[in-house]
């Protein structure tokens, strides 16, 4: 097969920011190989991906009558959709099993890729087959490859019957990688296959990268950037502690905290710009956050930053990776909340182990599809 086309199964690209910049990440990192990667538009179900999202968090526009919701949706998210219409290159939507198998059968690829945010997720991802690339006939010689694949939670929440199927369906691929240290034994020993682990993908592009890609604007500032998935009182103050720490004052990102008021403005809801996201921790003195991709570009970005991590509701393993892939352990605080201090780090040994695995993680790219 001739054609360099690469096809990529990740999480629909709508409204998590670290979603889009992984799916960025892993297209530019192809793209400089010499290949034409493209992501697959795949809903997980036929809701609307903002009311999936918006429930996930607990969080209800129920203000908004249902007929509405399209437009709702549009609007909320006006700048994501944006920046991935014009920085990452789509498939037509696939709204259905039929529909993604016509697909495959009408737009050969060398290599299907699956990865990285939580694709392996079984209550994120209802067509998790899929994921598994079930839908390739076991015959056909397209490879297929797991970059940085993540089961997001621990204990992995994949049903035990389904063990015997996904058994199967790795053996058929050439090559698996996956985010979390703690996924590599997962795989041997309940799937009996063989994994390396790799970097997320959105650390294959380096801090200049980000900035003459994007066109970001580099305004150091001092203000404390706080970035939360989940805003909650107790984050806020931890937050605010940290810039009194520091003598400063502290910046709230928290985009998704306007739905939790019924009665506010559909305006009120829209989501700031992706470019705004990623300058906002460029800029900080210092990032607090709770969102495995806001520690990953506080780390790309060079920056000091405090991670709070539930313990008791899993999923601290894709921190816990990032902490010791980096010898950061001594900066870890707190029992019930992992908690890592702020103080600065030294930013040139980080930038060095970085360096060294983003070119391992390369390589394991450039061999699987070789």
């Amino acid at each position: 097969m001739t054609t360099k086309r690469i096809h990529i199964l990740t999480h629909p690209l709508g409204a998590n920011y670290g979603g889009i910049m992984q799916a960025y990440a892993l297209q530019q990192a192809l793209r400089k190989m010499g290949y034409e990667p493209v992501t697959l538009d795949i809903p997980f179900d036929r809701r609307s991906p903002l009311r999936r999202w918006a429930k996930s968090r607990l969080l209800a526009l129920k203000h908004i009558p249902y007929d509405q919701s399209k437009r709702a949706e549009r609007t909320v998210l006006q700048h994501t959709a944006r920046f991935v219409e014009q920085h990452i290159t789509l498939s037509p939507p696939l709204r259905s099993d039929t529909k993604l198998r016509e697909y495959y059968r009408q737009q050969p690829a060398h290599a299907y890729i699956v990865g990285s945010d939580q694709v392996w997720r079984q209550a994120f991802v209802p067509m998790l087959d899929d994921y598994f690339f079930r839908f390739i006939p076991e015959t056909d010689d397209v490879r297929r490859i797991a970059y940085a694949a993540s089961f997001g939670v621990d204990p992995v929440d994949i049903a035990p019957e389904r063990t015997a199927l996904y058994s199967d369906l790795l053996s058929r691929f050439v090559a698996i990688s996956v985010r979390e240290h703690s996924a590599v034994p997962i795989l041997e020993q309940r799937f009996g296959a063989l994994a390396q682990w790799v970097l997320d993908p959105t650390m294959l592009l380096t801090r200049e990268e980000y900035i003459d890609l994007l066109g970001l604007r580099v305004e150091p500032s001092s203000e404390v950037f706080a970035y939360m998935l989940t805003d909650t009182p107790h984050k806020e103050e931890l937050a605010q502690q940290v810039a009194e720490a520091q003598h400063t004052t502290c910046r709230l990102f928290s985009p998704w905290r306007h739905w939790t008021a019924r009665g506010e403005s559909l305006e009120a809801c829209i989501l700031p710009p992706v470019e705004a996201w990623l300058e906002g921790i460029l800029n900080a003195r210092c990032v607090v956050t709770d969102s495995f991709h806001g520690v990953a570009f506080s780390l790309i970005f060079g920056k000091p930053f405090v991670a709070i991590v539930n313990n008791h509701r899993g999923g601290c393993s894709r921190f816990d990776s990032l902490i010791k892939t980096f010898g950061l352990e001594s900066q870890q605080e707190g029992a019930y909340e992992l908690v890592s201090s702020p103080q600065l780090y030294d930013v040139e040994a980080i930038a060095q182990t970085m360096t060294q695995h983003r070119a391992d993680s390369m390589d394991f790219l450039q061999n699987a599809l070789k």
